[in-house]
């Protein structure tokens, strides 16, 4: 049976390869910006094609990412691209570079959504996870730039054993800074993360759940703005995915994603796994890739039913649809391997019976 083509509703554009971060944590591995001849940036000549290609397709939004976005030597020039083509926006950026200036130009472009990557509520905590000196300030004054100029702010913060005490208080700050919603990120055991998992600074499994079971019972409650807790929908209130109030997943089937080299990929990851990187943008046709290229068919043909271990057991498949390909792949090689959160849960007894499909 053939499987219809998704519409393509949303470009991640990774700017830069670049950044002014070293976060022990990146998964995506971007390089310490330590001159621009290391730097790998995106063309805007490309992206103005790969729009054009993309617009017939059902492109309407944009999500800056990279590295760090706000590097691009071109990047309030790309936010004038977006605002031409009429597209929403996501920023996803560190907040270190964004000014008064720069944050109202922003709004001004029709970026609807500001992200911000806050690691914890002092320069000792933040500064020393993302291995940058005086990186908290920077980041607190972007932070009030945004809200200055009317954004309510995500703040991401992923955790780890050195930031995961400091929780009520981070929520405090976020508040106070004008933050319209706070995220927490379990931290992935991929690529430069991996060490950091390996020496033992990311969280177990029972402490994951224990803080989203938090989020859940008071914490949801208690704070004055949203709190969603990054973990697969199997782990999550059934009420809240009802309501909306945390419905959040990783969009991948109408998604694609654009890498500094030039080149269409399923996600970022495709800058060092070659195989999920779909063709180099100014000598294919995006039409083409996006209707024919195998990756994209076999997650069509394969998703959710062609899941493994306890995903597909998981009475949440068809939502969660694996949680994270990419990370799935990184650390698999299998793009329909279970999600690693998930399949340590079942193996230690931790994965709620009433999202199974069986009882064992």
């Amino acid at each position: 049976m053939a499987i219809s083509v998704p519409v393509l509703k949303t470009f991640y554009v990774y700017l830069t390869s670049g950044c002014n971060c070293a976060c022990r944590h990146c998964w995506f591995v971007p390089e310490r910006q330590n001159g621009a001849e290391e730097e790998v940036v995106l063309d805007p000549e490309v992206l103005r094609h790969a729009i054009e290609q993309a617009l017939p397709l059902g492109l309407a939004a944009i999500k800056w990412t990279g590295g760090e976005p706000t590097l691009h030597p071109c990047f309030r020039q790309l936010l004038g691209l977006q605002k031409e083509y009429g597209l929403d926006a996501i920023v996803e950026t560190n907040g270190m570079l964004v000014d008064d200036e720069l944050a109202t130009l922003m709004r001004d472009s029709g970026v609807s959504r500001v992200s911000v990557s806050l690691d914890g509520v002092d320069s000792k905590t933040h500064d020393a996870i993302r291995c940058v000196k005086g990186g908290f300030n920077k980041t607190l004054k972007g932070i009030r730039s945004l809200a200055d100029a009317g954004f309510q702010p995500e703040l991401i913060l992923t955790l780890q054993q050195s930031n995961k005490r400091q929780l009520p208080e981070f929520f405090a700050l976020a508040m106070e800074l004008g933050a319209g919603a706070v995220k927490l990120n379990v931290l992935q055991p991929v690529l430069r993360a991996e060490t950091l998992s390996s020496q033992g600074n990311g969280l177990s499994i029972n402490e994951v759940l224990e803080i989203s079971q938090k989020v859940s019972d008071e914490w949801s409650e208690q704070v004055k703005i949203p709190v969603q807790m990054g973990v697969p929908h199997a782990f999550r209130p059934l009420s809240r995915i009802l309501s909306g109030d945390d419905d959040g997943v990783c969009n991948i089937m109408h998604v694609l994603g654009i890498l500094p080299s030039g080149s269409y990929a399923l996600c970022g990851v495709g800058q060092h796994v070659a195989e999920l990187s779909l063709g180099a943008v100014m000598s294919v046709k995006l039409k083409e890739v996006w209707k024919h290229h195998q990756v994209l068919k076999r997650l069509r043909n394969g998703l959710p039913g062609n899941l493994q271990g306890i995903c597909r057991d998981c009475l949440m498949q068809e939502n969660c649809l694996g949680s994270c390909v990419a990370a799935n792949y990184q650390l698999s090689g299998d793009l329909f391997a279970a999600y690693w959160l998930c399949q340590q849960a079942a193996d230690q007894g931790l994965f709620p019976a009433t999202r199974r499909r069986t009882n064992r």
